[in-house]
Protein backbone atom coordinates (compact mmCIF):
# COMPACT_ATOMS: atom_id res chain seq x y z
CA UNK A 1 0.00 0.00 0.00
CA UNK A 2 2.66 2.74 0.48
CA UNK A 3 4.44 2.12 -2.96
CA UNK A 4 0.56 3.09 -4.03
CA UNK A 5 0.82 6.17 -1.93
CA UNK A 6 4.30 6.69 -2.83
CA UNK A 7 3.07 6.77 -6.62
CA UNK A 8 0.19 9.37 -5.42
CA UNK A 9 2.64 11.44 -4.49
CA UNK A 10 4.58 11.80 -6.80
CA UNK A 11 1.50 12.28 -8.98
CA UNK A 12 0.60 14.94 -7.16
CA UNK A 13 3.77 16.52 -8.30
CA UNK A 14 3.02 15.98 -11.45
CA UNK A 15 -0.48 17.47 -10.58
CA UNK A 16 0.90 20.68 -9.66
CA UNK A 17 -0.41 22.61 -12.73
CA UNK A 18 -3.59 21.07 -12.66
CA UNK A 19 -6.26 22.31 -10.26
CA UNK A 20 -7.89 21.01 -7.00
CA UNK A 21 -10.83 19.58 -8.80
CA UNK A 22 -8.46 17.63 -10.94
CA UNK A 23 -6.37 16.43 -7.85
CA UNK A 24 -9.62 15.29 -6.43
CA UNK A 25 -11.03 13.23 -9.66
CA UNK A 26 -7.72 11.32 -9.19
CA UNK A 27 -7.75 10.30 -5.65
CA UNK A 28 -11.52 9.37 -6.67
CA UNK A 29 -10.19 7.10 -9.19
CA UNK A 30 -7.25 5.61 -6.83
CA UNK A 31 -10.67 4.78 -4.51
CA UNK A 32 -12.81 3.24 -7.10
CA UNK A 33 -9.55 1.53 -8.04
CA UNK A 34 -9.57 -0.12 -4.55
CA UNK A 35 -5.20 1.34 -4.41
CA UNK A 36 -6.69 4.00 -1.36
CA UNK A 37 -9.36 3.18 1.06
CA UNK A 38 -11.74 6.00 1.44
CA UNK A 39 -10.22 6.98 4.58
CA UNK A 40 -7.21 7.40 3.36
CA UNK A 41 -8.81 9.42 0.12
CA UNK A 42 -9.27 12.43 1.97
CA UNK A 43 -6.16 13.10 3.37
CA UNK A 44 -4.04 12.01 0.56
CA UNK A 45 -6.12 14.57 -1.35
CA UNK A 46 -5.28 17.08 1.09
CA UNK A 47 -1.44 16.32 1.49
CA UNK A 48 -1.65 16.36 -2.75
CA UNK A 49 -3.54 20.06 -2.47
CA UNK A 50 -1.09 21.42 -0.24
CA UNK A 51 2.19 19.98 -2.03
CA UNK A 52 0.68 21.58 -5.06
CA UNK A 53 0.31 24.72 -3.48
CA UNK A 54 4.08 24.77 -2.23
CA UNK A 55 5.09 24.17 -5.97
CA UNK A 56 3.32 27.15 -6.99
CA UNK A 57 5.10 28.71 -4.45
CA UNK A 58 8.46 27.87 -5.11
CA UNK A 59 7.93 28.29 -9.10
CA UNK A 60 6.65 32.01 -8.39
CA UNK A 61 9.87 32.30 -6.28
CA UNK A 62 12.15 31.51 -9.23
CA UNK A 63 10.35 33.12 -11.77
CA UNK A 64 10.20 36.70 -9.46
CA UNK A 65 13.76 35.90 -8.73
CA UNK A 66 13.86 35.08 -12.26
CA UNK A 67 12.98 38.55 -13.50
CA UNK A 68 14.33 40.27 -10.65
CA UNK A 69 17.90 39.19 -11.86
CA UNK A 70 17.12 40.35 -15.55
CA UNK A 71 15.76 43.94 -14.29
CA UNK A 72 18.90 44.17 -12.06
CA UNK A 73 21.18 43.25 -15.29
CA UNK A 74 19.25 45.94 -17.82
CA UNK A 75 19.11 48.59 -14.65
CA UNK A 76 23.16 48.34 -14.69
CA UNK A 77 23.71 48.00 -18.50
CA UNK A 78 21.73 51.48 -18.44
CA UNK A 79 23.66 52.90 -15.18
CA UNK A 80 27.15 51.86 -17.05
CA UNK A 81 25.62 53.94 -20.56
CA UNK A 82 24.33 56.85 -18.13
CA UNK A 83 27.84 56.70 -16.77
CA UNK A 84 29.54 56.70 -20.33
CA UNK A 85 27.30 59.31 -21.38
CA UNK A 86 28.18 61.72 -18.71
CA UNK A 87 31.88 61.39 -19.34
CA UNK A 88 31.16 61.89 -23.15
CA UNK A 89 29.45 65.24 -22.35
CA UNK A 90 32.23 65.91 -20.33
CA UNK A 91 34.65 65.61 -22.49
CA UNK A 92 32.76 67.49 -24.83
CA UNK A 93 32.39 70.33 -22.36
CA UNK A 94 35.71 70.29 -21.82
CA UNK A 95 36.81 70.58 -25.80
CA UNK A 96 34.62 73.40 -26.20
CA UNK A 97 36.06 75.48 -23.49
CA UNK A 98 39.45 75.12 -25.17
CA UNK A 99 38.43 75.87 -28.67
CA UNK A 100 37.04 79.00 -26.93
Amino acid sequence: MKTTLEKAMMLGIGLAAAGKEQIELTVGDLVKKGEVGRLEARALAEKLIHRKEEEEQRLEARITERVQAILSEQNQAALEELEQLKLRVLALEQKKDLNN
